[in-house]
């Protein structure tokens, strides 16, 4: 056999096995999201893998997002919004109760789960979102937390109090 068809053969055999042990990994039981504690969102542990506005400190950079300021409307309609908001971007609510929302994320590929966690403390929302494994997110909940940040402005934008 000619060396560059063992090669590719190697690679592909290697490429599967890798893929098959991924998916088996992120099929296997995780632990949920900490949901609230003592009243608030539960800080992030140290992996840059997780963002949270809740009581954590404004100077770190890799953890810390601001809260989402919504205003002006009932908690009754900014909760019917919010889960429009995390449907719409792919979300599943998995647990609610009155100020309080966990909903997960599942990514495509790996099957990787991530979870959101939503406050309502006020006119302020905070939120936390976490991956359940691995180290880094790449950004993934940054960008998640961002564009939920967005999708809210432009929907609370166009309701009147």
């Amino acid at each position: 056999m000619p060396r560059m068809l063992t090669s590719l053969l190697i690679f592909l055999a290697a490429g599967t096995v890798l893929f098959a042990g991924l998916g088996w990994w992120s099929a296997q039981a995780r632990p949920a999201a900490p949901g609230l504690v003592n009243g608030r969102l539960a800080a992030c542990d140290p992996a840059p893998h997780c963002v949270c506005s809740d009581g954590g400190d404004s100077s770190d950079t890799v953890h810390w997002v601001e809260p989402i300021s919504l205003p002006g409307v009932d908690d009754a309609t900014r909760w019917r919004v919010i889960r429009e908001m995390l449907a719409a971007s792919g979300g599943r609510v998995v647990r609610e109760e009155q100020q309080y929302l966990h909903a997960t994320y599942t990514s495509r590929l790996f099957r990787f789960v991530d979870d959101l966690e939503l406050r309502m403390d006020g006119a302020q929302l905070q939120v936390r979102s976490s991956s359940r494994v691995g180290y880094s997110d790449l950004g993934a909940n940054a960008a998640r937390v961002a564009d939920l940040r967005a999708r809210l402005m432009v929907a609370f934008a166009g309701i009147k109090p």
